[in-house]
């Protein structure tokens, strides 16, 4: 039976969808978490095979930017057009995007379709979404096909720990190599590296190392 943990950032939301997964015999809750800070430590304790994750939009970048290369499938809810186009641009295992008002037979059998390796999409959101889905699911470069629009918070700059890695990112080394020569686990590299893409707003590590150089953040 597929094992879903549950992200939402508030208590009574994380509550009603361990609910209503708990009514399908064929699903296990197997955690709950506030976040896409709190995925990483989660999913090593838990090994969920799909993330269902009612989030912020600026949360909903940071937690598919984590998963990016795990074998976790992600459902995700929401209300944004941009949202969608980031999952459909991901190269998850199985992928599926309905709004928050979502029924519980939609989100239920959102879950099964992608713990099977499959996309569900909303109605509403398929005829402007064509050109991506047909244009970007082999675009191996870019896993996020287009570009998060949203205004990064004010005030928000890299610690010292993430300029690290992205200098290193700048050298051309992968997680691995980065875990490596700063002493830490990957799992906390692909924390930073997430968290670097969001506060600079770059949608890949190659943007992200040219905005870096360009605002003096690290040196090439």
């Amino acid at each position: 039976m597929p094992r879903v943990l549950i992200i939402a950032t508030y208590a009574s939301i994380r509550a009603g969808l361990h609910a209503l997964l708990n009514d399908a015999p064929d699903l296990v809750v197997a955690g709950e978490v506030t976040g896409s800070g709190d995925y990483v430590g989660a999913q090593e304790e838990v090994n969920a095979e799909v993330v269902l994750a009612d989030v912020t939009e600026t949360e909903a970048v940071r937690l598919l930017t984590l998963m990016d290369g795990e074998n976790v499938a992600l459902v995700l809810l929401g209300e944004s057009e941009n949202e969608a186009r980031l999952l459909i641009g991901s190269d998850l295992p199985g992928i599926a995007y309905l709004k928050k008002e979502a029924e519980q037979e939609e989100i239920v059998a959102a879950v099964r379709s992608a713990a099977a390796g499959l996309v569900t999409l909303d109605r509403s959101f398929l005829a402007s979404l064509r050109e991506t889905i047909s244009g970007n699911l082999g675009d191996a470069e870019n896993r996020f096909a287009l570009r998060y629009k949203d205004p990064l918070p004010p005030g928000e700059t890299l610690t010292q720990r993430e300029e690290q890695v992205l200098q290193l990112m700048a050298q051309g080394l992968p997680n691995k190599q980065i875990a490596a020569k700063l002493t830490i686990s990957q799992h906390t590299v692909k924390f930073h590296v997430a968290s670097i893409l969001a506060k600079l707003n770059a949608v890949s590590r190659t943007e992200a190392v040219t905005i870096g150089a360009r605002r003096g953040l690290i040196l090439l």
